[in-house]
């Protein structure tokens, strides 16, 4: 039976029997396989949420940039109250489901006491999106 070994791109050493993290960086672990044979699950997955959060996105873009190109057009339908709560209810699943891979490599990497580009991404993102809640 042939048994696919899983190393992490940025650190070799790391060598699994199985996917998951790396535990020094958290990123994923990649198959030692010919480019073929590679599994894409992985891919499918990051592709669909960016397509997701990006029609999402163009919704609140769309409703927030508005009155810039048509000036009180959308407010005129609805009451700027009720935008902001919609705004919210698009956003939301974006931050966190889109982005929820990294939050959770980002929290793995804290567990390890280490930083990442990960750690980055996923402070940005998290304070960004809790300051537009609160304010």
């Amino acid at each position: 039976m042939n048994e696919t070994e899983y190393t992490c791109p940025m650190h070799p050493e790391v060598v699994r029997p199985g996917p998951g993290t790396c535990p020094i960086c958290a990123m994923a672990l990649e198959p030692r396989l010919t480019a073929a044979a590679q599994d894409s699950r992985e891919l499918a997955d990051m592709r669909r949420r960016l397509w997701v959060s990006a029609g999402l996105s163009a919704v609140v873009v769309a409703v927030g940039m508005s009155s810039l190109v048509i000036p009180r057009a959308v407010e005129a339908m609805a009451p700027p109250a009720a935008l902001s709560w919609c705004e919210l209810a698009l956003t939301t699943p974006v931050v966190l489901w889109g982005g929820w891979p990294f939050f959770e490599r980002a929290w793995h990497a804290a567990l390890n006491r280490t930083t990442n580009m990960f750690t980055l991404i996923g402070l940005g993102v998290g304070v960004a999106y809790l300051y537009s809640v609160a304010a």
